[in-house]
């Protein structure tokens, strides 16, 4: 019986993904739970898993495609060879041995370059195949884009892994030497005076403001800001951090996501998707941190956050974020978010408002402590002082219910000590 491969939704908000390479070609066996492709989705390269063993008698779309989210991509057969395919399926040519791309670029193409003369092919190394040497989808993408020789370069990721980061620290220290990394081919072209730049958004930028346009059209937002005295949180993490001896240091969002996740608790109303005209009130209390990448932001999520200590949640995110700058996110860190937090405080910015992340109801602001004068008992006293603002979905909540969440979470955070237990 065949059995159909369909791209996976491999995050919250993907709705295509792209093939980067096939790594099984057809009428190889593939055992269940053995990595077959590499996928591109809008928040990183992840590896698809076949959920079962068979012959892959069937490839339907090549390296380069971008295929919508439960579209068939592969028929896995019975362990007889030669087993027919179902009727409708594509005709499909055996996968490229080489890569294409534009020689001005040096990128791999999604689709053949109609001007012949303007292609190369770059012919992989033996040692890069799978079972030779350990290497993340997003470094085996450049090595492919340089032609850079695999044997040169020494891996620091898990178990020898070749990382993004090792492929930029190569090509720096190759630099201004003669190697296999110069061009294959020059092209020159006269110089044009450049009157404007027209710049194609990337897939996660694509997406991003798809979601973005649908949730502004969509959900009636309204704002609430409130003002937290930052004093005793500065202290607490001070000297927190200064008896840590080399342990995870504990930041100001550690200490929010923290007493958010515990205001949630008090207020689970916001701790929900609305969805099909209905309020699905989550029993979980997953954490949704916003994390500014090159080509947009991606979410990854601290789950069951009220239940983790501050220093397991400093290590959640640490991990978390490693993971999304080597693009090495697996779909567990992307899905599941009940809330959503957004920090600019690094950056200095004294107050603003984020949109929500469909389905979630809310997502919290996070501004810059800022020193200002502020009125106690009758006197004018310096305060470190934190603005926070919560944007919240009027169908599921009203104005009562958020002020009552952000109460909670300033007297939280005015009271950090209650946080460490």
């Amino acid at each position: 019986m065949p059995i159909e491969i369909v791209m996976p939704k491999l995050s919250d908000t993907m709705e295509e993904g792209r093939i980067i390479k096939w790594l099984k070609k057809e009428g190889d066996f593939v055992n269940k739970g053995e990595v077959i492709a590499e996928i591109e989705t809008d928040k990183a390269d992840m590896e698809l898993e076949s959920f079962a063993s068979g012959i892959l008698t069937k490839i339907l779309y090549q390296e380069g495609d971008t295929v919508p989210v439960g579209t068939v991509i592969a028929i896995l057969a019975g362990e007889l060879r030669g087993e027919e395919p179902p009727k409708g399926s594509a005709k499909t040519s055996p996968p490229p041995t080489a890569v294409k791309g534009k020689v001005a670029e040096l990128s791999v193409s999604e689709k053949p370059a109609e001007n012949k003369e303007a292609e190369i092919k770059i012919t992989l190394p033996d040692q890069i195949e799978r079972n030779l040497v350990k290497i993340s989808p997003r470094a085996r993408k450049l090595i492919e884009e340089r032609g850079i020789p695999i044997p040169e370069i020494k891996g620091s990721g898990p178990n020898g892994r070749i990382v993004e980061e090792d492929i930029e620290r190569f090509l720096k220290e190759s630099k201004g030497k003669k190697s296999e990394l110069e061009p294959l081919l020059t092209i020159t072209q006269a110089p044009t005076e450049i009157i404007e730049e027209v710049i194609e958004l990337s897939r996660m930028r694509s997406a991003i403001a798809r979601r973005m346009t649908l949730s502004k059209q969509t959900i009636p937002h309204f704002y609430v800001t409130g003002e937290v005295d930052m004093e005793e949180a500065v202290s607490f993490v001070e000297n927190l951090n200064r008896t840590a001896e080399g342990e995870v240091k504990i930041t100001y969002n550690d200490l929010v996501i923290k007493a958010s996740a515990l205001a949630l608790r008090d207020y689970p109303e916001i701790n929900a998707h609305f969805t099909d005209n209905r309020l699905v009130v989550k029993k979980d209390i997953n954490i949704g941190v916003i994390v500014a990448v090159k080509a947009g932001l991606i979410v990854p999520v601290v789950r069951e956050a009220d239940k983790l200590s501050l220093k397991e949640i400093s290590a959640t995110v640490k991990g978390l974020r490693e993971r999304v700058f080597k693009r090495e996110s697996t779909p567990e860190d992307l899905t599941g978010g009940t809330f959503s937090i957004s920090n600019l405080g690094m950056f200095g910015v004294e107050e603003f408002a984020a949109i929500i992340n469909p389905p979630q109801v809310g997502i919290l602001a996070i501004a810059a402590i800022k020193e200002k004068p502020v009125v106690k008992k009758g006197n004018i006293l310096p305060a470190k002082i934190m603005k926070v603002t919560l944007s919240a979905d009027h169908r599921a909540v009203d104005g009562v219910i958020v002020a009552k969440f952000l109460q909670r979470l300033k007297e939280l955070l005015e009271n950090p000590t209650v946080l460490e237990k």
